[in-house]
């Protein structure tokens, strides 16, 4: 090649590998890049832990809110998600739930049955969940008695990691107080009878143990004697060292269904909690008078997780002392009813609040447009006296401690894992609509595209 040739070609080169460069340097090319750190600005972030930010930022990086705060200090090829107008909170976080759950019931003890049993990928109404804001939720099986367990589960639609936790609570279903009695009572005493079996099992092994070492001192003894009639004889033992092995117990294996319930009776670290779906105001005193008869259980603190319904009218604030007097945890539709035989208004979730319960908000009913309606109901309770920051905390942190997941959702703050919702407005304020749900830093439904 000659100097003049060279002296052509060296600029254009030059000039095509900075060309190249800015392509590989453009920020549509960088939005793919995992590891680019991401950040959303909000008119307003409601962190959940009692600061509300106006304006707010939260900065997520390598799947974690790393800093939460106002006019941070952000890295230039930072992604932006521009929120301008909108307020930022937790995800929510829907407690219990069938929808979209093929319909096959379990009736009796079948602790063991796991919802996603019923759960068929392709069909699930993911966008549903996600257009109300709900980034996790708790399905639970369908049956009465004891008809399987709780199981969290990421509503993103495509999602490879899609179960948080298997195995959340025990919910217990009963539409009368004979049909209580005898479930508790029986499938109590069928666990009680696995812990027997084991026992029994247990004590077997042991005295053939000790009938084994008996025999084993009598030859130990027996050959004892024989090597000093005969010092060169040799002990056979000597060859099989396995021989002096300490054996294990095996217990024999326990029934499925009953083991969640023989965790409860053996008060096992890993037992889950009971959740009494209760249908009328006197199945609660029906509940615990059941729960008392089982022995294991009779001095134990009450158990104090209750689903209650959002009935117009009735007489639950009847007992409403009964569980504010145990601290009790109540999952309930925040809707207003009416006392019986007045047109006084009352609201149960309110009045359970103000007697010491822990309130977690579920939608009127399990169906899409009573998600989309549960913002503004949550208004409704702000209106009747309830604070807003519970009112949040009924729809995020609330159901996270319930489900044991609020070390990793619940609130916005630094460690925790970054799963949102965007509402055009404060989300207390009725008609506020969700804009944006995001699933692990990531936008999985956007209202502007749909």
């Amino acid at each position: 090649m000659t100097n003049s040739a060279r002296k052509i070609l060296y600029p254009v080169c030059t000039l095509l590998v900075a060309l190249l460069a800015s392509l590989v340097a453009d920020p549509l090319e960088a939005m793919d890049n995992p590891e680019r750190v991401t950040v959303i600005r909000a008119s307003r972030v409601i962190t959940g832990t009692g600061e509300i930010l106006t304006p707010g930022e939260v900065v997520i990086d390598e799947g974690k809110i790393t800093l939460v705060g106002s006019q941070l200090d952000i890295p230039e090829n930072a992604r932006i998600i521009e929120a301008t107008g909108q307020t930022l909170m937790a995800g929510m976080i829907l407690a219990r739930t069938q929808h979209g759950l093929k319909g096959l019931s379990r009736n009796g003890t079948n602790c063991d049955w796991s919802p996603m049993a019923q759960l068929v990928e392709d069909e699930m109404p993911w966008q549903d969940f996600l257009e109300a804001g709900f980034v996790a939720v708790a399905l639970v099986p369908s049956g009465s008695g004891f008809p399987g367990h709780s199981v969290v589960i990421f509503t993103s639609p495509e999602s490879t990691d899609r179960v948080i936790k298997d195995g959340a609570y025990l919910p217990l279903n009963g539409n009368s107080s004979t049909s209580l009695h005898s479930t508790i009572s029986r499938s109590f005493d069928n666990a009680r009878g696995e812990i027997e079996k084991v026992d029994k099992a247990r004590e077997k092994w042991e005295k053939e143990q000790e009938e084994a070492k008996k025999k084993a001192d009598k030859e130990d003894k027996k050959d004892g004697d024989e090597k000093k009639d005969d010092p060169k004889k040799d002990d056979p033992k000597k060859d099989d060292p396995k021989e002096d092995e300490p054996k294990e117990f095996k217990p024999p294996e326990m029934n499925a269904s009953l083991v969640p319930l023989v965790k409860i009776l053996q008060e096992q670290e890993e037992a889950l909690p009971i959740i009494f779906d209760v249908r009328t105001p006197g199945l609660v005193l029906h509940f615990d008078e059941a729960i008392s008869s089982v022995k294991e259980l009779k001095e134990r603190d009450p158990f104090d997780i209750f689903i209650l319904p959002g009935a117009r009218n009735g007489a639950f604030h009847e007992v409403v002392e009964r569980l504010g007097e145990r601290s009790a945890t109540v999952l309930i539709p925040p809707r207003l009813s009416s006392l019986p035989d007045t047109y006084i208004r009352y609201s149960v979730p309110v009045a359970l609040s103000r007697a010491g319960c822990t309130i977690i908000s579920l939608p009127l009913n399990d169906d899409a447009a009573s998600m989309r309606a549960l913002p503004g109901m949550l208004s409704e309770l702000v209106r009747f006296g309830l604070s807003e920051e519970d009112a949040i905390a009924s729809v995020t942190l609330h159901p996270a401690k319930l489900l044991g997941i609020d070390d990793r959702m619940g609130t916005v703050e630094a460690g925790k894992e970054p799963h949102f919702v965007l509402f055009d407005t404060d989300p207390l304020v009725p008609g506020a609509r969700v804009m944006k749900t995001i699933i692990g830093g990531k936008v999985v439904w956007d209202r502007e595209d749909q």
